[in-house]
């Protein structure tokens, strides 16, 4: 098949699988070198003319003008008059060529990595000439195939793409490429189904195991799913069918990098670059390898290079803000930051490490309003919701924080984090019920974590709430806590002394108060607090222990609502924390 002269028409998802309109064409061509045995005399036929010079331009053609020739040919063939092979020929022929038509846009297409603004227009104009071939023919396999490769790409019908390709899988028979590409589709197609997807990787690996397509798209899928071993397999055998493609080697020292290999890593990397020095993609991954093994100017040197090549790309900028800041030169991070949200408010990457630098010197009103403006961007992110929730705690604003650690449940009850930070959010305000149904779905989610078996037991040790405390089970979770912490954290062997106090046994509360006092270098209001409890006990009495703590105030009503949030109910003020009857020990940790 000669190649189109059409425009450059590319797709950044890369060639999955080749052009399917080749066969066909093959095939079509070959009909119409034996027009002895079906067309009519030229005496007989008037049409017949237009019907040879169709054929004539079709075995010459080289272009969509050319196929567009051909299909008018046709159809003035069959308007004079042709007899019924005449016919027959000419309507296989018509078909035939539509699908060639679209082919030849297909290839273009999926031809290279950059895309060009026209390529769903040409697209639209493929699938018209598609819808009418398999309307005109239903069986048409190649067809099916290149509706489910054009209709599963960005702005497509996923629907009719996956439809597509069950019909391809039917129809194209024994041809093992073109059934192992339409099961690509399929598997590119599923919708949250990792078993799935695999399955029709495994099956396109299985029909084509040479294609280096088919490798590169399963090897991707394990790449995606970390299992570096296996994506390091299919990439290698995709690399051998084509060791000039600089996004494979790109792949490869990926998988290795996540296999901790760095060596092989930036020698992958390294011919990526020699392959193709124009692609920003390698330079910016061969930016973080250097930047792991520590080799921060040579990173930054190839990340300059990378923002040279594309200056408006914003992810060179925010990967040397962070090499920038892990170096400690926070200055120069936040220059990096700023000169991309200036284009770009709302580019989400910087806008995270912005706010996260900002927690990090205690600035929490500038990281809340970055992360509240996060989460207008994208409402339903359980995570982005959880660490909002993190920082207005961190500013001592629990009420506030609950608020997002709720909305982040209701998105996803398994977030451990958003679990764990509503507990030390309510344990705060003394909401204690709350706080242990929380510590307990926590509990269920991370059976080890020692923050969250120290605090359920000291509420169940200590709680002024008489429903609430459980002695013997706080002593069985406190005892946990102490052996995952060997022994070594004083206000977790002074949960299980509080747990011996709840059961009535001061003779062990005392042993294990006294351990907690002896134990470690503690600050001296923790000291202070830990002997408190000690003294406690030495007069028989249990620890009871709420804390009451108001929001602080945070100036932040300046940046507009959040999805689905609602308005205070009063506006917020300066409020005075009530005094305990003796100082609160802050028990998460």
């Amino acid at each position: 098949m000669r190649l189109p002269r059409v425009s450059a028409l590319t797709l950044l998802l890369g060639a999955w699988i080749a052009c399917a309109g080749r066969e066909l064409l093959v095939s079509s061509l070959a009909t119409a070198e034996e027009p002895a045995t079906t067309a009519p005399a030229v005496s007989e036929t008037p049409g017949l003319d237009d019907l040879d010079a169709a054929v004539d331009t079709k075995l010459s053609a080289n272009s969509l003008d050319d196929l567009a020739q051909v299909l008018d040919l046709c159809r003035r063939a069959v308007n004079k008059g042709l007899d019924e092979g005449g016919r027959k020929f000419a309507e296989e022929l018509y078909t035939g060529t539509l699908v060639d038509r679209a082919g030849m846009v297909v290839e273009a297409v999926f031809a290279n990595q950059n895309p060009d603004p026209q390529w769903p227009r040409m697209r639209s104009y493929a699938l018209r000439d598609l819808g009418e071939a398999i309307s005109r023919d239903p069986d048409l396999g190649t067809a099916h195939l290149m509706i489910a490769r054009l209709e599963a790409l960005p702005g497509g019908n996923r629907a009719r793409a996956l439809a597509a390709a069950e019909k391809a899988l039917e129809l194209v028979g024994d041809d093992r490429l073109m059934a192992a590409q339409a099961h690509v589709i399929r598997g590119n197609l599923e919708d949250g189904n990792s078993e799935k997807r695999l399955a029709d990787y495994d099956a396109a690996v299985e029909m084509a195991p040479r294609d280096k397509d088919v490798r590169r798209t399963r090897g991707l899928f394990h790449l995606l799913n970390d299992d570096a071993e296996k994506a390091v397999i299919d990439l290698d055998v995709a690399i051998e069918e084509s060791p000039d493609d600089a996004s494979l080697l790109e792949a490869r020292g990926m998988a290795s990098m996540m296999a901790n290999k760095l060596d092989e890593a930036q020698q992958a990397f390294d011919k990526a670059i020699a392959l193709d020095p124009a692609a920003t993609g390698a330079l910016l991954q061969r930016a973080r390898l250097l930047a792991l093994k520590g080799d921060r100017p040579q990173a930054i040197a190839d990340l300059e290079k990378a923002i040279e090549l594309s200056p408006e790309d914003a992810f060179p900028l925010v990967l040397r803000a962070r090499i920038h800041q892990q170096a400690g030169d926070t200055p120069q991070a936040m220059q990096d930051l700023e000169r991309v949200l200036a284009k770009n408010p709302d580019q989400a990457a910087a806008l995270e490490m912005r706010g996260l630098l900002a927690a990090d010197r205690n600035d929490y009103p500038a990281a809340i309003a970055d992360f509240r403006r996060l989460v207008r961007l994208n409402g339903d992110d359980p995570v982005l919701l959880g660490q909002l929730g993190l920082l207005y705690l961190a500013a001592k604003q629990p009420r506030e924080a609950i608020r997002r650690f709720t909305r982040a449940l209701e998105l996803d009850d398994s977030q451990f984090l958003s679990r764990r930070g509503r507990s030390d959010a309510e344990i705060s305000i003394g909401e204690h019920t709350g706080a242990i149904r929380d510590l307990e779905k926590a509990l269920s989610l991370e059976p080890d974590n020692e923050g969250v078996l120290n605090n359920l037991a000291w509420l169940l040790a200590t709680s002024p709430d008489d429903a609430l405390r459980d002695g013997p089970r706080a002593i069985e979770i406190a005892a946990k806590a102490c052996e995952k912490t060997e022994w070594k954290q004083a206000h977790i062997i002074s949960t299980l002394a509080a747990g011996y106090a709840e059961t009535g046994n001061f003779d062990q509360a005392k042993k294990y108060s006294r351990q907690a006092v002896d134990t470690g270098d503690s600050p001296p209001d923790v000291k202070q607090q830990l002997e408190n409890e000690l003294a406690s006990y030495e007069t028989g009495k249990p620890w009871r222990e709420r804390q009451l703590m108001d929001d602080a105030v945070i100036d932040d009503a300046a940046w507009p609502a959040e999805p689905g949030e609602k308005p205070a109910a009063e506006p917020a003020q300066e409020k005075q924390r009530q005094p305990a009857a003796h100082t609160p020990r802050r028990p998460f940790d």
